[in-house]
Parts: structure tokens; sequence; C-alpha cells
């Protein structure tokens, strides 16, 4: 029971301004990966997450990375329960 790519809940502008910051630049884990596959400045990329969600009858968050002028990469869906 997982939600596929196209199954992700697309963040309204109100969800996305209650987006909260998990990791910034350095501090981002798959940093010098994200810089060799998407490029853009390592302090500009951040792992963010939205509020939790109601998918599949699940509590569930999404998790991306984000960098200016790149956009929203790599969404995937973290189960809370």
């Amino acid at each position: 029971m997982s939600a596929q790519r196209d199954q992700f809940p697309q963040p309204t502008k109100q969800q996305l301004a209650q987006s909260r910051v998990i990791a910034k630049g350095r501090k981002i884990r798959d940093i010098n990966r994200l810089l060799n596959e998407y490029g853009g400045i390592a302090n500009k990329w951040a792992k963010k997450s939205s509020q939790p969600l109601l998918i599949e009858n699940r509590l569930a968050e999404v998790h991306w990375y984000e960098h200016p002028g790149i956009g929203r990469v790599e969404e995937k869906i973290k189960w809370l329960d």
C-alpha cells in the first residue's frame, strides 16, 4: 500500500508556506549527490517537509529537496503511523 509518484498530493500555496525546513546546505546528508545530479549552490539547497497529511487513510508527511531556480525534486512520502 504505497502511493505512486503520480499520486503525490500536490501541495497548495498555503501548505508550501507552512512547510518546514529539515536541513539546509551542507547539513543535508545527500548534498554532494544533489549537486552532482541537479547542480546549484550547496547553501541554497533545503530539505523540506509538509505539514502532516492524510494519504490513503494514513498519516504522512511529504518530504522533498528544493533549490531556487531548480525547484522541488525527489518527493517522497514519510509515513507517520
